[in-house]
């Protein structure tokens, strides 16, 4: 099923990468995209695939998309600071995880990742 989820996120892509666009044009092949998932028992997996097209997209223009984990809420100085390391045209996503205690975890493109968290240095210790 995995393999269908891509196939579907590589099509959506391939289109929203071909030309810019209308709202009006991307209005309709949202619909369209959406009335096809169904039409295969999909719906389920709409998150899923939506998520891989942004990836699929992203990566076709050279950006990147940036997962902030915290434990708490990011200051406005701290947004300000990581905001000179992310280039123009990246998705910076922010999250907020109670059970990373304290620090910060970053994940580039789902893949590269930076943990400084108390959660990674309390679980290394043991």
């Amino acid at each position: 099923m995995k393999n269908i989820t891509k196939l579907y996120a590589r099509a959506l892509a391939e289109v929203i990468s071909k030309k810019p666009a209308s709202a009006q044009e991307v209005s309709a092949w949202q619909s369209n995209f959406v009335k096809i998932l169904v039409k295969a028992g999909l719906e389920n997996k709409v998150k899923e695939i939506l998520d891989l097209t942004e990836d699929l997209v992203l990566a076709k223009q050279g950006n990147s998309k940036i997962t902030i984990e915290t434990a708490r809420k990011i200051l406005v100085s701290q947004k300000k600071m990581i905001e000179k390391f992310v280039n123009k045209g990246d998705v910076v996503k922010e999250k907020i995880s109670p059970e990373l205690i304290a620090g910060v975890k970053i994940t580039i493109n789902g893949s590269k990742q930076f943990d400084a968290s108390m959660l990674n240095k309390l679980n290394n210790i043991l």
